[in-house]
């Protein structure tokens, strides 16, 4: 050090304290400051606790997107759920319908129904899955039961809302996809 500058000065060409009151205050400032800039290096410095404050932040936007999903799937389940429950009231509406149609016009409207149900059924079985089609000739074996029982007008009407629910789930799935 020289002469020219004083030891705890920082401003050039200022006339350092003669009071050691004011030296110590002085100092004390000093340090504050320096005390002050390093735990700003320090704080820039430390790459560990920048990345665990930005994990926890990731952490945190996660969780919400997380929630968001399955309130927007829990939604989604309770509208296939209605829509589902709809369906089957509208179907069990229409089966009833045909079956009271059927046992009122006899032989003739039952072959068509027969045929129709045939038909359909032969167009619902080359696009249904094979899960699907165990499940319609389950039924079917229960129809055949059922009409060697009650004759078969019953058993006709039963198949043929059987082809009408596996068309409707075939129909469901797709649409879904």
């Amino acid at each position: 050090m020289t002469t020219d500058q004083p030891a705890g000065d920082v401003t050039p060409g200022a006339e350092p304290p003669d009071d050691p009151q004011q030296i110590r205050q002085e100092i004390e400032r000093t340090r504050d400051q320096l005390g002050e800039t390093v735990e700003a290096l320090v704080a820039k410095a430390d790459v560990k606790a920048q990345a665990k404050e930005r994990v926890g932040q990731l952490s945190d936007r996660l969780k919400d997107k997380t929630a968001q999903v399955k309130d927007t799937a829990a939604q989604a389940k309770d509208q296939a759920t209605a829509r589902v429950g709809q369906a089957r009231s509208q179907l069990a509406g229409k089966t009833s319908d045909a079956k009271t149609a059927a046992a009122q016009t006899g032989g003739p409207a039952r072959d068509q129904i027969q045929a129709r149900a045939a038909a359909v059924g032969g167009a619902v079985r080359d696009a249904t899955p094979e899960p699907v089609q165990r499940a319609a000739r389950h039924a079917a074996q229960r129809a055949s039961t059922v009409t060697s029982q009650r004759r078969g007008l019953v058993a006709a009407v039963a198949a043929a809302g059987a082809v009408v629910v596996v068309g409707f789930i075939v129909f469901s799935r797709r649409r879904r996809k």
